[in-house]
């Protein structure tokens, strides 16, 4: 059996007010520039009407270890000496400060992502579209 280092799964809700700065923190922790667009719109609502932007991934300890720490690391693993970053470091930041707090970014490790939208009482919100 091959090995992996994707021996983690990530659950994150984002406020809709967090996505752009979710997005750039996604993009400094992930494996390429395209994590810039984890988030891109708000598919679940709580009780109180906030909407949330959800994913569900598979991840490495090289994210899951600033995370849990709440340390931004030195630059993203794709990035080179040699190219600029196609992050900003303050939204980033904006967002892990933002973490598991009251009406921040939510997360959960190694869970069951519908089961976790539930526990952190997120509905689907209902879109209505014409079929044809």
């Amino acid at each position: 059996m091959p090995k992996t280092d994707y021996i983690y799964t990530i659950t994150a809700a984002v406020p809709a007010n967090l996505i752009e700065a979710a997005n750039h923190l996604a993009c400094l922790m992930g494996e390429s520039a395209a994590d810039i667009r984890t988030f891109r719109q708000a598919r679940y609502q709580d009780a109180s009407g906030t909407q949330y932007a959800v994913c569900h991934s598979v991840v490495t300890d090289t994210f899951i270890y600033p995370l849990s720490k709440r340390v931004l690391p030195e630059k993203a693993v794709f990035e080179s000496d040699n190219t600029l970053p196609c992050y900003d470091r303050g939204l980033a930041q904006q967002a892990l400060d933002s973490l598991n707090t009251e009406g921040g970014m939510r997360t959960a490790v190694n869970v069951d992502p519908h089961q976790q939208f539930k526990d952190w009482g997120l509905v689907p919100i209902q879109i209505e579209e014409d079929l044809l």
